[in-house]
């Protein structure tokens, strides 16, 4: 794969837009994830993980970013110990970081597709130090299969048991955040989707708004407005995009913010060589 991102770049992005300093790492990340970039995404989340790391404050940001680079260069033997050596202890802030980085990524599957979600989120498992891996399990399909062993994580079967009961809630938050982003044109855009197809209206509520978009536990839901407009920018799916950047103003988004996101797709689109069949619609 080409790498795009050098030592300059990584400057550049996270110095985009002083409306982007606490988003713009995740903007970037799944603009690239969404460009079928995945390679570029553990250069963003170690740069950003450097910038907030305790010693930081001796070293301007090309001296990191360049470490960045350096530290990716490691072979794929020995990268793990370079990593943990560098992160043995990580913050608070830190662990907030890496978090903020799965959930957007994991957010981008039923916008951009499973694939690409898959290989982003494996790209980022390879370089996050081994305190921050979240808690996992061996998983056997077969076993699963015959009822004699576990299908999903523990940790995951606690979420999704609390969900389980809550169904109904899920269900009401989701076309919450659905009325509060289209607001009066709401009515329209669901009968216009569940006339072409009801499954997709039901997919789309069940499985997409309820139990992941409208979901703020991590991130905000004006964060995972970002997320969206930064994934729709690569995609050449102007109606939907917006759709969407009229509903990060319903949902108490700055105008200046989301134009500063929409253009940072846009550039990060470019270096990736996206084409796009016309003009890109702006709020």
């Amino acid at each position: 794969m080409n790498q795009l991102l050098n030592a300059q770049r990584l400057v550049q992005v996270s110095q985009f837009h002083p409306k982007l300093q606490n988003i713009w790492y995740l903007v970037a990340a799944v603009t690239f994830s969404v460009c079928n970039q995945p390679q570029e995404i553990p250069k963003i989340y170690h740069y950003v993980m450097l910038l907030n790391n305790n010693n930081s404050d001796h070293h301007d940001p090309s001296t990191l970013a360049n470490r960045t680079i350096e530290t990716l260069q490691n072979d794929r033997m020995n990268l793990r110990k370079v990593i943990d050596e560098k992160f043995p202890q990580p913050t608070q802030l830190q662990r907030q970081l890496t978090e903020k980085f799965r959930e957007a990524l994991l957010k981008t599957g039923p916008l951009a597709g499973l694939p690409k979600a898959i290989n982003v989120l494996s790209n980022l498992r390879d370089v996050t130090p081994t305190a921050l891996l979240p808690s996992s399990q061996e998983i056997d399909p077969f076993k699963a299969e015959r009822g004699e062993g576990p299908l999903y994580s523990d940790s995951v079967m606690e979420i999704h048991a609390a969900d389980s009961n809550k169904s109904k809630e899920r269900d009401l938050k989701g076309i919450e955040h659905w009325n509060h982003l289209y607001t009066k044109v709401s009515k329209r855009i669901v009968n216009n989707i569940n006339s072409a197809c009801p499954d997709l209206w039901y997919y789309i509520m069940e499985h997409v708004y309820g139990p992941l978009l409208s979901c703020d536990d991590i991130l905000s839901k004006q964060e995972t407005s970002f997320i969206v407009i930064a994934s729709l920018v690569p995609q050449d799916v102007n109606p939907q995009l917006r759709g969407h950047l009229k509903g990060a103003l319903n949902i108490g988004c700055d105008p200046n913010t989301i134009e500063a996101v929409r253009a940072l797709a846009v550039l990060i689109s470019q270096w990736c060589g996206v084409s796009w069949k016309g003009e890109i619609v702006k709020l």
